[in-house]
Formats: C-alpha cells, sequence, structure tokens
C-alpha cells in the first residue's frame, strides 16, 4: 500500500516545528506538500487552516498536519469543514486514539506547549496507527450527519 500525500501548514508560530516535521515525513520517504507559511512574519493561523482543509477536500486519502502556538486555532478552524477530523494532541497516546478511535485524517501540534521530541512521537504514531472501524464507524457517521463547511 502506497503512503498516503501529506498536506502541512502552520502559522508564523508553528513554523519551525512544521520544517522539521516536513524534512521527517521527507526521510521516510512521504511525499509532502507545504501549504505556508513560508517565515516567522505574523500571520493568522485560520487562512492556512482552511488551504490544507481546501486541499484535503480535493485529496481526500490524504492526511493533513497543522501547527500554530498553541493549536487551537488550527483545530478550531479545521474542524468546521464536514471532511476534516482534526485532533489536537499533546502526547502519543492522544494521537493513537485519535486515529483508532476517531479516524483523525490531520493531527493538530502547538509548538508553544509540546517539544519536537514530543511532536515526532505524536507524528509518528499519528502516521502508524490504524482507523479500528467496526463500533467507531458509527461514531464517524453522526459527525459526517451534523454537517459542516
Amino acid at each position: 500500500m502506497s503512503k498516503p500525500v501529506i498536506y502541512a501548514a502552520s502559522d508564523h508560530r508553528g513554523f519551525a516545528m512544521k520544517a522539521m516535521l516536513i524534512a521527517l515525513l521527507q526521510d521516510r520517504g512521504y511525499e509532502v506538500r507545504d501549504l505556508g507559511t513560508d517565515s516567522e512574519d505574523s500571520c493568522d493561523a485560520s487562512d492556512f487552516a482552511v488551504r490544507l482543509a481546501e486541499a484535503l477536500r480535493r485529496d481526500v486519502k490524504a492526511r493533513g498536519i497543522l501547527v500554530c502556538g498553541t493549536g487551537q486555532a488550527m483545530a478550531m478552524t479545521a474542524n468546521r469543514f464536514r471532511h476534516i477530523r482534526a485532533a489536537l494532541c499533546t502526547n502519543g497516546t492522544m494521537a493513537r486514539l485519535a486515529r483508532e478511535h476517531n479516524d483523525a485524517n490531520v493531527l493538530v501540534l502547538g509548538s508553544a506547549v509540546i517539544g519536537p521530541e514530543v511532536a515526532r512521537e505524536c507524528l509518528d504514531v499519528f502516521m502508524n496507527t490504524k482507523f479500528l472501524g467496526g463500533r467507531y464507524s458509527d461514531r464517524i457517521a453522526k459527525l459526517n450527519a451534523i454537517g459542516g463547511l
């Protein structure tokens, strides 16, 4: 099975962590598409979460990574979209359960909340954990029924 394309986006506060995660993913053979920001100049996290959500609407098999200072702005914005299940994670257990129980397709990290080692752990777990399906599929159906953009 081929690896999914990964879309990555951040605001200025997440720029350095995003760059580190992109390099890690590329070293592991993933195709990564960087949706910005391209510097540490101040910008609005929500703009980049929308970019990622729009990319995943077109590329339904892809996954996403969003990084801002706390992760909150990215998660709140991304989860406005029906096809996005963005999980703000602060440790590997959260990343594992987000994938297993919620079929999360976007990992959200806060660069001011976790350090590089925890970010790498979350990324590794997120990328290597499969959705369990079964009874958890009903949860996904309920989320889809709620709607969104």
